[in-house]
């Protein structure tokens, strides 16, 4: 997978978390559960934290590490550690929450959802500041090497 393909499923693993969040955050703007329909938006948001979380950790990590100066390693050494984090704060929310739960304190429920969001913004702000913005300069570096090369035409490869 190349760079360019890294940031758009990136990009779109981050949009997938976000549009999950607007429909968590609706659900909690409503005075009690909808049961039904708040458990496929919950098992939605998870399977796209998940997705988004495996392929930060085994696909854009390991590609930006293959160059990365060591300012850059401590970046994605922090990211990776509170990515950790942040899941096994997501995985207790998740479990502490299930269905009886919330139909028994949902004030409790969207209070704790709050504090689990903030936490998903916050990871998606700082992978937008690191990975984002490494993937672009290397996409760019890298057009930029294809277009200096003599004798190289666009889209050929040698």
């Amino acid at each position: 997978m190349n760079y360019d393909e890294m940031l758009q499923t990136l990009e779109e693993h981050h949009r997938r978390i976000i549009d999950g969040i607007g429909k968590i955050e609706r659900h909690c703007a409503a005075s009690c559960p909808g049961s039904d329909q708040l458990a496929k938006d919950r098992q939605s948001l998870t399977n796209a934290s998940i997705a988004r979380s495996k392929f930060v950790s085994e696909t854009v990590v390991p590609a930006l590490l293959e160059d990365a100066d060591t300012d850059l390693r401590s970046a994605l050494s922090d990211l990776l550690v509170a990515l950790t984090a942040k899941r096994l704060m997501s995985n207790a929310h998740i479990a502490k929450w299930t269905y009886a739960s919330i139909e028994a304190d949902w004030a409790g429920y969207c209070s704790g959802a709050r504090d689990i969001w903030a936490m998903m913004k916050t990871q998606i702000e700082r992978e937008r500041r690191v990975l984002i913005t490494q993937l672009r300069l290397r996409s760019a570096d890298k057009k930029r090497a294809s277009m200096s090369r003599p004798g190289k035409f666009l889209g050929e490869d040698a």
